[in-house]
């Protein structure tokens, strides 16, 4: 019998026990959404102007009320300034305003703090020529993120799924802690690095532990509502940041609740399919025989020797071990790895621009942000109603176009387009762009052979940090210097190019069964020459009775 004929059998598939316990380790995933895109609202852009050379940081700020106009980055050793009765300078900047006087790079600004009381732009000072700083500390998060999920991933199966859940937990409350008090923003980088770090390690192995606790028919709605809990983690921080507007407060407000999650290292035990897997039968004999007792059954006595391990261990040695090459050897699974190569990077850096910049379209930084993680869910709900009923190619292809045909329909309405139709127009992209990184997950496991299956996921997965890292450059830093549509015009390009390849290259996967080996997706729509039989039956004798594993963990990595 193997395990998950056992364990649901006699616990069900979606029970008591793994509800509860499901629930719990999604809690500690909103405080990773919180945390991935805390930086857009940490360093929100603030209102500022040149400080003139008698000026410190702390001047008053200038607004923009006279005839008399110094440019945001610029000023004039000899311009006349003199106090009033109320203590202000009677000189004021035009935001924006090309001035025709030959000037310097200003060495200082004033910032605006009538509204966001400290930013951590007004903290280190990065603005004009210092804007790059915003970008690269988001960047940071990304790098650390891409570096957690190869660590974490391998961890997670060599220790377990709870020692490492805590260790991220641990490491998040540290460095999320120190962002508080970090001194420069180069030192506020490497601890955005390391809270990218845990990210996968808190998020991944809470989806893995939720995943293995439910049965086959649930775990597209499992994923689903991890995917909502992501979203709500999103909808807090832009209130939170609306309420907060001194960044370091807003860290600590955001850090604070993961002391909560200490407690589960009591409330949520290791998983008892990785502990059978390590041959800890009487420790996932505990863990099952609780679950029994909140789901009202009763399991057998030493039920482990009713499993057939060894068959499987046995079988898990004996398959080939492919490598990242074996993506490219044939044609067929070439051009599928080619294209989902370019689907993944794309999707991830349309998301997470928009979800950085959600005012890039017009409207209030706040309010957007609310707007846009609200519109995440029914999202969600509406893939997981239709995706089996539309098909994969068309629900990806179709958010694709969406997503890039609203960017470009806000790019050619411009300065006509009202702030209800650009946030309406922001809120179809986002939701457009969440959807197809819902359908993504469904989609690309499906294009892959068993055999290379998870070596695809994982190239998929670390590519598409590389367009996160990307947007984080073209929505905090292109964007604030040069202007919008250098964002809109090519995420709207890629998008839509994305789309095209999905439909042109891509087959429809729905109601077929999974390959199981490289011949089989080669000959998935022509006769069988008579090498590739050869190669099918190699291959099936390698792969033989091997268990899919398409690796659920790595969603929303």
């Amino acid at each position: 019998m193997k395990f998950d004929e056992f364990l649901f059998s006699y616990l069900g598939e979606m029970g008591k026990y793994q509800k509860l316990q499901f629930l719990l380790v999604c809690f500690p995933t909103i405080i990773v959404s919180m945390h991935a895109l805390s930086w857009s609202l940490a360093a929100a852009p603030v209102p500022f102007r040149c400080a003139l050379p008698f000026e410190t940081p702390e001047s008053p700020y200038l607004s923009n009320d006279t005839s008399l106009s110094i440019r945001e980055c610029r000023y004039w050793n000899d311009l006349p300034v003199s106090e009033n009765e109320s203590g202000t300078y009677g000189v004021h900047c035009f935001y924006n305003e090309e001035c025709e006087l030959d000037g310097e790079q200003c060495v200082m600004h004033v910032y605006d703090r009538s509204r966001i009381r400290y930013s951590a732009v007004d903290r280190w000072d990065i603005s004009c020529s210092r804007g790059w700083i915003r970008a690269t500390v988001q960047a940071f998060y990304y790098i650390g993120q891409m570096i957690g999920s190869m660590v974490f991933g391998v961890l997670g199966d060599r220790i377990g799924r709870k020692k490492v859940f805590f260790i991220a937990i641990l490491l998040q409350i540290t460095c999320g802690l120190g962002s508080v008090v970090a001194p420069t923003w180069s030192s506020f980088a490497v601890l955005r690095a390391g809270l990218g770090f845990s990210h996968p390690g808190i998020f991944v192995i809470a989806v893995v532990i939720g995943m293995e606790l439910v049965g086959p028919q649930y775990r597209k709605l499992a994923s689903v509502i991890t995917g909502g809990f992501f979203a709500v983690g999103q909808i807090l921080l832009g209130f939170e940041g609306y309420l907060i507007t001194d960044y370091r407060y807003l860290q600590l407000a955001i850090v604070s609740p993961a002391f909560l999650f200490l407690s589960y290292w009591w409330l949520v035990p290791e998983s008892a399919r990785w502990l059978v897997s390590q041959r800890k039968f009487e420790e996932a004999n505990k863990v099952l025989q609780r679950a029994a007792k909140v789901n009202n059954v009763s399991l057998p006595e030493k039920w482990w020797e009713q499993l057939d391990i060894d068959s499987d261990s046995s079988e898990r040695k004996s398959v080939k071990k492919y490598k990242l090459w074996d993506l490219f050897k044939t044609p067929v699974l070439r051009k599928r790895t080619l294209v989902t190569f370019f689907l993944w990077p794309v999707v991830s850096m349309v998301y997470y621009g928009m979800a950085m910049k959600p005012n890039a379209l017009g409207g209030d930084i706040y309010i957007n942000f609310v707007f846009s993680a609200t519109v995440e869910i029914p999202a969600l709900i509406l893939v997981l109603l239709i995706i089996d009923k539309v098909g994969r190619r068309l629900v990806l292809s179709g958010g694709y176009f969406l997503a890039g045909g609203c960017l470009l329909m806000n790019y050619f309405m411009g300065d006509n387009a009202t702030l209800v139709v650009s946030i309406i127009q922001m809120m179809i992209t986002k939701g457009a762009i969440t959807g197809v990184y819902a359908s993504i997950y469904t989609y690309s496991p499906e294009l892959f052979p068993t055999v290379i299956r998870n070596t695809a996921m994982g190239c998929c997965s670390t590519i598409a940090r590389l367009g996160a890292i990307s947007a984080s450059y073209i929505s905090l830093w292109i964007v604030e210097s040069f202007g919008k549509v250098y964002m809109i015009v090519p995420f709207a390009i890629l998008a839509i190019l994305a789309g095209l390849l999905t439909l042109v290259f891509l087959p429809e996967t729905m109601g077929k069964s999974l390959p199981e080996t490289i011949a089989q997706v080669e000959n998935a729509d022509k006769p069988e020459p008579q090498e590739m039989q050869l190669l099918a039956k190699k291959e099936l004798d390698e792969a033989s009775n091997q268990h899919e594993s398409t690796n659920e963990a790595l969603k929303s990595v």
